[in-house]
């Protein structure tokens, strides 16, 4: 294939998939029930015009690949302006032997604050392969924080509400009929439209540029 015939295939694709999440848009469900806490890390202020909330899966290899290529990119440029604002929830599927305990870790961290958060998901996700054969969570947590964040996320996995918090966040995603993941809600002008996959930077970039005008 040509350079110029692989362009206007590509734009093809976008166009397309634009056209769906346009239409997923027209089946927004106003109170959704996604909650508006802003206790989970991503970035962005509460106040933000438009708000992404995200069900993921440290284990899931699509929800790596949504982080890695589209997420940490809307975290830089439209959360780090406050256009958006971005909220993690943790979501282990059941079919993931240490996705539970890597939520465990991201829901201590949490309470650390965002940047903290962010350095042990970039090392979760850069790392799933890794530590998804063998289990090494802890060895990721260690080398991706300070030694003193470290010495207080050992510390917080002590606490026996962070389990309390993943069970809430669990049941959250199951109210919103969440099943696999990813799956994201992006809500603005009080509705909720629902996303089931992760979604190429492009066509999300292009959706929220519409939606922030």
């Amino acid at each position: 294939m040509h350079g110029y015939d692989k362009v206007m295939k590509t734009k093809s694709i976008v166009r397309v998939l634009l056209v769906l999440l346009a239409g997923m848009a027209t089946q927004s469900l106003a109170g959704s029930g996604v909650s508006s806490s802003t206790d989970h890390p991503g970035g962005g202020a509460r106040a933000a015009q438009v708000r992404i909330d995200v069900f993921s899966d440290y284990q899931c290899p699509a929800c790596r690949s949504f982080y890695l290529q589209t997420v940490r990119n809307v975290l830089d440029t439209y959360a780090g302006d406050n256009r958006v604002n971005v909220v993690y929830h943790d979501f282990p599927l059941q079919a993931h032997r240490y996705a539970r305990e890597a939520a465990r870790y991201a829901l201590a961290v949490r309470r650390l604050g965002s940047a903290e958060w962010k350095a042990l998901t970039d090392a979760l996700y850069f790392r799933q392969a890794e530590w998804s054969s063998n289990g090494s969570i802890d060895t990721v947590a260690s080398e991706a924080l300070s030694s003193q964040d470290y010495a207080s996320l050992k510390e917080l996995l002590k606490d026996p509400s962070i389990d309390n918090d993943l069970e809430k966040e669990l049941a959250l995603g199951r109210a919103l009929q969440v099943s696999s993941t990813p799956t994201f809600f992006i809500v603005a002008n009080g509705l909720s439209q629902r996303v089931v996959g992760g979604v190429p930077l492009t066509v999300l970039e292009s959706y929220l540029n519409r939606l922030l005008k």
